[in-house]
């Protein structure tokens, strides 16, 4: 028998800003501005180096780092530029907005303009044990954690990770409820442009989880 394809997806919930997994583990996804390493001189990328090096020797638990390209969608920038055709007088600078976006419209009939986005996670797992008088004991036996407990667990893992990206003079932003959900949505629909799913989907989306 084939199964559906979104039972490859170990998520059992979205709940405080978390992905809650069937496992009973949790992750967090923090949104990372980039940095142009090659403008920097080579005493400022000495010191990101080293200050991403010693983010990495801090951590006492797994990171995820992950890349996504995804279609950038301008749509909306190109509404402002009409905008902003319509109200202009000046002559020389309407020409100027014409040719632009003549332009950029002209471009986008043969060309994919595309953004990369930035993410960590960060996990926080029910504890395993596998050494000790408790070995024997099989995992279900464990009292479970209580989702708060974790939740908080996390939440200092959050911290440190984002207060070290910060340090490095990288903008950390931590993903919600509603922006979780898009992500998923957009990263199983690759073919949508970033940012194209309407919001109504979203909303009712985030109201049945």
């Amino acid at each position: 028998m084939i199964l559906p394809t979104y039972n490859l997806i170990k998520i059992k919930d979205i709940k405080n800003g978390a992905l809650i997994l069937e496992s009973g583990g949790l992750r967090a996804i923090l949104e990372i501005s980039g940095l142009n390493f090659s403008l920097l001189s080579e005493k400022e990328q000495g010191i990101v180096i080293s200050q991403f090096k010693s983010f990495l020797d801090g951590l006492d638990f797994s990171v995820e780092i992950m890349v996504l390209s995804r279609l950038e969608n301008i749509n909306d920038y190109l509404k402002i530029l009409h905008l902003r055709l319509e109200d202009e007088k000046d002559p020389l600078i309407k020409f100027q907005l014409e040719e632009y976006i003549s332009f950029l419209e002209d471009y986008l009939e043969n060309h994919q303009i595309m953004e990369k986005i930035f993410l960590v996670v960060v996990p926080y797992d029910p504890l395993e044990i596998s050494f000790g008088p408790l070995k024997r004991f099989q995992q279900k036996e464990i009292p479970e954690e209580p989702l708060k407990m974790k939740l908080e667990q996390l939440e200092t893992r959050v911290a440190y990770v984002s207060q070290a990206l910060a340090n490095i003079g990288l903008t950390v932003k931590r993903l919600e409820d509603k922006e979780l959900i898009e992500l998923l949505f957009e990263t199983f629909n690759p073919n949508l442009k970033w940012g194209q799913i309407p919001r109504p989907i979203i909303e009712k989306l985030a109201e049945i989880q």
